[in-house]
């Protein structure tokens, strides 16, 4: 497994991610498709930190079990807003690419880590059953609430492979 390839992978659907949000209207920040599902606002406060946080958790220098390390990972997502969002998104772009400095190849195949379910896993395994499968998922979530909230034209590349940030 390539060490570059899962970082680009995941830094791409940051900046797809980053863009999308660009396109939220303020006034569609509360919006929920259904009661009892995450309102936009509350997606990006999660988008802003789901491709790092187990990454983070795996290499922090403390024995944080894992409920605490995310009970303050959320409390932290709670300050994003539509307005500070890109600015968040840069942030874990650059968290992502100073967390792989840590990584070697041989990590991804040879270090197991603890998913917080109590399954283990190679390293490189765990990244793309979280971090990517989870920015790819939740970036879905996104673009589907743009589609229904908006009147937005959002088509196939814009999910895939539009990267670069449009002013709001």
């Amino acid at each position: 497994m390539q060490k570059q390839v899962l970082l680009n992978s995941i830094v791409k659907e940051m900046k797809i991610v980053r863009r999308l949000a660009s396109k939220i209207p303020a006034d569609q920040s509360d919006f929920r498709p259904k009661e009892n599902l995450r309102s936009t606002t509350e997606l990006l406060q999660y988008l802003s930190n789901c491709g790092t946080g187990m990454i983070k958790y795996w290499y922090r220098k403390n024995d944080t079990d894992f409920r605490t390390f995310y009970n303050a990972l959320n409390e932290t997502g709670k300050t994003i807003t539509i307005d500070n969002f890109a600015a968040a998104m840069d942030i874990q772009i650059e968290l992502i690419n100073k967390l792989f400095e840590e990584i070697t190849e041989d990590d991804l195949v040879n270090k197991i880590v603890d998913y917080p379910w109590g399954e283990k896993a190679p390293l490189g395994e765990a990244i793309l059953e979280t971090c990517i499968k989870w920015m790819t998922g939740y970036k879905m979530q996104l673009f589907l609430k743009l589609k229904l909230s908006t009147d937005q034209n959002l088509t196939t590349p814009d999910l895939w492979r539009k990267t670069e940030l449009e002013s709001i």
